[in-house]
């Protein structure tokens, strides 16, 4: 494979706690509408997407680590925890075309090849609930950037590309 999948998780994992750390208590129940996972439940999905995505890919039973709590510090330990047992699990070498892999997405049943299984469906949802939270966060006022999403922009203090 042409990219580390658990390093890549794991970053990304790394940087929604440190969103989640920078997020009042009071924010985690907020949503983007009434019909929407509220910020606590799309970090908390995020989360299992990592080990619903992995777990398969290395031969391994799905676990998750979510402790069905929605306050900061058990969504907090629930990433941790998935954190330390994704580094405990063997690389991802391989996909293989040939290779289908069953899930549930919604009330849809997916029989998907690994390549796809990963690239069309985990990825894309995994990035997905992370960016809810961020645009959560960002809807209540949380002061969070780019910087805080993927660990690599950097902009002076104040800086904005929209503002003079």
């Amino acid at each position: 494979m042409d990219i580390d999948l658990k390093v890549l998780l794991t970053h990304y994992l790394r940087q929604l706690d440190n969103m989640l750390e920078q997020i009042p208590e009071e924010s985690f129940s907020a949503s983007l509408s009434d019909n929407m996972f509220s910020l606590a439940g799309n970090a908390r999905i995020a989360a299992n997407f990592a080990l619903r995505g992995y777990c398969p890919l290395v031969g391994v039973k799905t676990v998750s680590f979510d402790l069905g709590n929605d306050d900061q510090n058990a969504v907090r330990e629930q990433i941790s925890a998935t954190l330390d047992y994704l580094e405990g699990l063997p690389a991802v070498e391989t996909l293989n075309k040939d290779v289908l892999l069953s899930e549930k997405a919604g009330f849809t049943e997916l029989n998907l090849p690994q390549p796809e299984f990963l690239h069309h469906y985990i990825m894309p949802n995994f990035f997905f609930h992370i960016s809810m939270v961020y645009a959560i966060a960002k809807s209540v006022g949380v002061d969070l950037g780019k910087a805080d999403f993927d660990g690599y922009h950097s902009y002076p203090v104040g800086f904005s590309w929209l503002k003079p």
